[in-house]
């Protein structure tokens, strides 16, 4: 009788201490069949947290497994299509570039022949107004145009001189961007000068006509340099233009009209190349 308490206070314990389901097992009698259920219970147990510890293992395998392929492909997908945009953007950029870079090349050109043409327009102007005032020259020197006053005469040489220069300058742009020099007067005006100077018989008559090779020079120069592309042009055609203005004022004066008769320089007498 003491041994059967002392054994049903003993599972108490065991019971209290340990919990279920092991507590089913001890709390009765202590038996070989008690024994053989609670091991099987145990057992139960064991295989069923073993399977739930695989479980999550698989679960969390296949979980990783799934995250890192999806992972994978999604960073290769992002990289392959940020690699693509970026081929593609550069290669935009690139054809853009090349493609500005022609649109320039192609204006420099244009530009360049445009500064050509007129660079031989005004060499062949230059030209005539060298011809011109030697021809006035000679004539005075033959007598031709009567009495000669000197300030006259020596307005005629440095005009002659000044022109001379000018078709130097003209001439060493031409021959510096590989293109001949310029040693025949401008074709489209010579005819119209000559028969011009064939009615020439005194002073007046030689300097109306050298003032409208001078407008006509000025004229030319002035709607010339927006159109001019090269910076050396623009400032050679630039400083021969007001040289010519200042001729023509001299002219002007001589046949005794105002020199500076115009507020603004007048293009009406320009010459197209």
């Amino acid at each position: 009788m003491s041994n059967d308490l002392d054994m049903k206070n003993n599972d108490a314990n065991i019971s209290d201490l340990i919990g279920s389901p092991i507590a089913s097992m001890t709390a009765g009698p202590f038996s070989r069949r008690r024994l053989l259920a609670g091991a099987g219970v145990l057992g139960a147990a064991l295989v069923a947290a073993a399977c739930g510890s695989d479980t999550k293992t698989a679960t969390s395998s296949t979980t990783a497994s799934t995250t890192g392929s999806t992972t994978g492909a999604t960073t290769a997908s992002t990289t392959a299509a940020t690699t693509a945009g970026t081929t593609a953007g550069t290669t935009m950029d690139t054809t853009t570039a090349t493609s500005g870079a022609t649109d320039t090349t192609g204006a420099a050109a244009d530009g360049g022949a445009t500064d050509a043409k007129i660079a031989q327009l005004a060499a062949g102007l230059e030209v005539l107004a060298v011809g011109t005032y030697k021809a006035a020259l000679d004539a005075a020197t033959a007598g031709s145009l009567g009495t000669v006053p000197p300030a006259v005469a020596t307005f005629v040489q440095t005009a002659m001189d000044q022109h001379q220069q000018q078709l130097d300058a003209w001439n060493k742009v031409l021959t510096g961007a590989g293109a001949e020099a310029v040693t025949e007067p401008n074709a489209t005006l010579k005819p119209t000068v000559d028969a011009a100077f064939a009615k020439v018989t005194d002073v007046a008559g030689a300097a109306t006509l050298a003032l409208m090779l001078e407008q006509i020079a000025s004229a030319t120069y002035q709607s010339a340099l927006p159109v001019i592309t090269d910076k050396d042009a623009i400032l050679l055609a630039g400083s021969i233009q007001i040289i010519d203005a200042q001729h023509a004022a001299v002219l002007l004066f001589v046949l005794g009209q105002y020199p500076v008769p115009d507020t603004f320089a007048p293009l009406d007498k320009a010459v197209a190349a």
